[in-house]
């Protein structure tokens, strides 16, 4: 098996892996020359889970993909970001109250 037991999201062809700084060098790179303001290549984590937490994603879904052992971990992490949603749930839940 090419690359071993492993599946790596940044692989040369043949699966196995680029350098450790290689993703962080390219993204940067994108960055500038796409005129983005920068952030970390980290921060593409917290905007995965900003952007799910917007969209109504459950809260033990967005846990499970960031790897977090607890959800505990992602309501004290992105806890500021779900208090939209909640406005927004609890918004739906009121249409259906008058209804």
């Amino acid at each position: 098996m090419i690359g071993g037991d492993w599946f790596f999201l940044f692989s040369h062809l043949n699966g196995q892996p680029f350098h450790h700084e290689r993703p962080y060098l390219w993204f940067r790179q994108f960055i500038k020359k796409s005129g983005f303001r920068y952030i970390r290549f980290h921060d593409l984590r917290h905007t995965s889970a900003t952007i799910l937490i917007n969209k109504g994603i459950h809260a033990q879904i967005i846990s499970e993909r960031l790897g977090h052992g607890s959800i505990t971990t992602t309501m004290n992490i992105y806890g500021l970001a779900l208090r939209p949603a909640d406005q927004a749930a609890t918004d739906k839940f009121e249409s259906l109250l008058k209804k």
